[in-house]
């Protein structure tokens, strides 16, 4: 059996007259890849606010990587990067840049900042567009998130 990687029960977040989430339950196994689609307003980000604990459910509860939202939030952000909407400074970069700032803003030395992006680039199939701008690229959001040893990734665009 997988370990899961975020689970909610019932999870529900209104904004006064709004319900932006409704009801919302998930299994996320560890290791995959998963994504939120749907239109604007339909609670991709609200969701991710919830699960990262930066917003209080109205009912129902969620979990991630064991933690719960609500009273382990701190946990939960120690090990997930997130990128919500356009962080606006990483399209501006490259994926090295990015992965170079990043990893000095969570003071890793630098042997163990070039050995991350390099690993990182090469697992995504990038290493050879490491130089590139990520503006456009549809992976480039998940870029900053993975400078570190993140359990889980988080990425809204």
């Amino acid at each position: 059996m997988s370990k899961i990687a975020i689970r909610t029960k019932n999870l529900t977040r209104d904004f006064g007259s709004v319900r932006a989430v409704d009801d919302l339950g998930l299994e996320i196994p560890a290791g995959i890849v998963f994504g939120f689609l749907g239109p604007n307003g339909s609670g991709k980000t609200t969701t991710i606010r919830l699960l990262l604990g930066l917003l209080e459910p109205a009912r129902g509860r969620a979990e991630v990587l064991g933690f719960d939202t609500q009273t382990q939030a701190d946990e939960i952000r120690e090990r997930c990067g997130a990128v919500l909407e356009h962080a606006g400074l990483y399209e501006r970069l490259s994926a090295e840049d990015n992965l170079e700032l990043y990893g000095r803003i969570w003071r890793l030395s630098a042997a163990d900042r070039k050995a991350r992006t390099k690993e990182l680039l090469t697992h995504l199939g990038l290493w050879d567009r490491r130089g590139e701008k990520v503006a456009g690229w549809s992976r480039g959001g998940s870029i900053p998130a993975s400078a570190t040893d993140t359990q889980l990734i988080l990425a809204l665009r």
